[in-house]
């Protein structure tokens, strides 16, 4: 009947094992990639709804706590807000670029299966890029598709804070995508509003977890070999 409570709780192991014993846990962090994680374990381990019972505080319920995320003068916490919302709306299957500065048009990546044209799986990356601006002009449509083309992706997503219907127009103009793993096609560029993450809308590319944490080891590894 007592409660775990794990107030620093990083990859979720006390979580992880609290919810295999049945036991009543609550876990603090102060990123929300930690909290990601944890959701993204759980899900691995117990299922959806596992994780659909859990209950988040602080993180943007609306679009209030959203805007008032994203226009946090501290760096460090404004960065949640790209965070929160890429990793939100990917269902926790992307990686967060951590880079400051320089980060080339990139917020986060994830990779979507797909058949080569010798039918071999593949996997297809995935730019998103995150903009809390209150006005954008196309050409952040522009500059997106041209980091996509040098990328070699497949798609890139924007995520804006505010609802922007003029990008939503300007990124139709950039053709579409046929995944031949779904047979299905999608937009080569797409728009989506935090208003519409807060009403549920989510990705719907297919994604594979696993991929996502071959690419999340490769890149620690790189980072290694840098620091080497």
């Amino acid at each position: 009947g007592d409660i775990i409570l794990d107030a620093y709780c990083g990859c979720g192991t006390t979580v992880a094992v609290s919810e295999r014993l049945k036991r009543n846990w609550v876990g603090i962090d102060i990123t929300y990639q930690s909290i990601s994680l944890i959701l993204k374990r759980l899900e691995d381990s117990y299922g959806k709804s596992t994780i659909e019972n859990i209950t988040l505080n602080g993180v943007p319920e609306d679009m209030q706590s959203a805007i008032a995320l994203a226009n946090k003068s501290d760096d460090r916490i404004r960065k949640e807000f790209e965070k929160w919302v890429i990793l939100t709306y990917s269902n926790n299957r992307a990686m967060i670029n951590e880079k400051k500065g320089g980060d080339g048009g990139i917020d986060g990546i994830s990779f979507m299966l797909d058949y080569s044209e010798t039918n071999d799986p593949i996997s297809k990356k995935v730019i998103f890029s995150v903009k809390s601006n209150k006005t954008l002009t196309p050409s952040v449509i522009r500059d997106l598709n041209g980091t996509v083309e040098r990328e070699g992706a497949a798609l890139g997503i924007l995520l804006t804070l505010y609802n922007f219907q003029n990008l939503v127009k300007e990124s139709k103009q950039y053709g579409s995508y046929f995944n031949k793993a779904v047979t299905q096609t999608f937009n080569k560029i797409e728009v989506v509003s935090v208003e519409e993450i807060l009403q549920g809308k989510r990705m719907i590319l297919p994604v594979s977890r696993s991929v996502v944490k071959k690419a999340e080891l490769k890149e620690t590894e790189i980072n290694q070999h840098k620091l080497l």
